[in-house]
């Protein structure tokens, strides 16, 4: 089986976490002996012309076990949206044609993000006679379906086997349409799996991309509380990740006292990460949104109970056995939600954590995935 996985965002621009699942979803799916490949149109900035005047248009990528096909578009959805959409639907023709003199024609085109890649791929598939799947990811996902975008968006209902990464989204589509699937973003849980050590005072660790939606500050406020108001003396905050509003947390919190207590470690790696969650004992997710929220499952595969807002996402994963869900932009309430938790530190099963994460390891992910493009393809198993 051959799969071309093309997404809406992928990691090289200033936020190098966005779109990374989509690079990790591919790896796990030729792990899983299927051919893969991805395809991604760049879309360029109208604020540079110069610059996209004379940079390479075309870039292969070579990861471990898979390769990139890159093209970049000059986006112009500032001046028209229309047509953006169709120079990025052109675009991607034109990278799929070279795709295919390379490496032959994909059996299943799957998409990620309704629109552009999806309503894009849902043209290609349906010019070249080759299934499509559409996985949705975005938390803006309904304005999708609404005024300008409605005809894009029920082109791709009606041309895919459309998924979204969680429940409620699905729920939301199929208020209007007859067919959505869950297809969940996917953890690699076997990297996560270290021995829980016992640690010694409120360790809390965030994982997170530094955006204003997350609202860290709402941690450091919270942990403010814990050191002042509940006279909690070893306590600390470690921040993974970075972002475009980096400087506002971290300016954040120096206004609120707790540069001694808040820990800034930028971006890291996978086994960094299990590393630095084997060190803590609290994940706290703060987000106004998630559609998912990988990060909470990675604690809760490293045997780390969570504290998270409810926004969406974690509403799905998160239960009274493995953390707590609380309000959002309520420092009061995750103050209090760590402190039941630590005070009740016992209670919280660390086989049932893991078990919480495997629901989401790339096992069960891909084995559904493989399911779906064989069911699409006429050759699911009929046991």
């Amino acid at each position: 089986m051959h799969v071309l996985v093309i997404p809406t965002w992928y990691p090289n621009g200033a936020d190098k976490l966005i779109g990374i699942y989509h690079k990790e979803y591919c790896e796990a799916l030729a792990n899983h002996g299927i051919k893969v490949n991805m395809l991604y149109v760049d879309r360029q900035k109208v604020s540079h012309p110069l610059r996209y005047l004379f940079m390479s248009k075309k870039e292969h990528i070579k990861e471990k076990n898979y390769d990139i096909y890159m093209r970049k578009n000059f986006d112009i959805r500032r001046f028209s949206y229309k047509l953006s959409i169709d120079s990025y639907c052109k675009t991607l023709e034109k990278e799929f044609v070279d795709y295919i003199k390379i490496n032959g024609k994909p059996d299943i085109l799957h998409a990620e993000v309704t629109i552009p890649a999806g309503y894009a791929v849902c043209k290609l598939g349906k010019k070249y006679n080759i299934p499509v799947v559409v996985s949705e990811h975005a938390t803006y996902y309904q304005r999708f379906f609404n005024d300008e975008n409605k005809k894009y968006s029920d082109f791709v209902l009606k041309n895919s086997y459309y998924t979204t990464v969680s429940k409620y989204m699905a729920d939301y589509i199929l208020k209007t349409h007859n067919q959505c699937d869950v297809l969940p973003n996917l953890v690699d849980t076997k990297n996560f799996v270290l021995p829980r050590k016992k640690i010694e005072g409120i360790k809390l660790i965030t994982v997170v991309g530094l955006r204003k939606v997350k609202r860290v500050d709402d941690i450091i406020s919270a942990l403010k509380i814990l050191i002042e108001e509940k006279k909690i003396k070893n306590a600390t905050l470690t921040v993974v990740g970075d972002g475009l509003d980096a400087s506002y947390f971290k300016n954040r919190c120096s206004e609120l006292n707790m540069d001694k207590y808040v820990t800034f470690v930028g971006k890291k790696n996978k086994e960094e990460i299990a590393k630095l969650l084997n060190k803590h004992n609290i994940y706290v997710m703060s987000s106004e949104i998630e559609t998912f929220g990988i990060p909470a499952i990675e604690a809760f595969a490293s045997g780390i109970p969570v504290v998270a807002t409810k926004c969406l996402g974690p509403e799905e994963f998160v239960d009274k056995k493995n953390g707590k869900l609380i309000s959002i932009a309520n420092p009061n309430e995750i103050a209090d939600a760590i402190l039941d938790i630590y005070n009740n530190y016992d209670k919280y099963d660390i086989k049932y954590l893991r078990e919480s994460a495997n629901r989401y390891s790339a096992d069960t992910v891909i084995n559904k995935a493989i399911k779906i493009y064989k069911k699409l393809l006429g050759k699911e198993d009929k046991t």
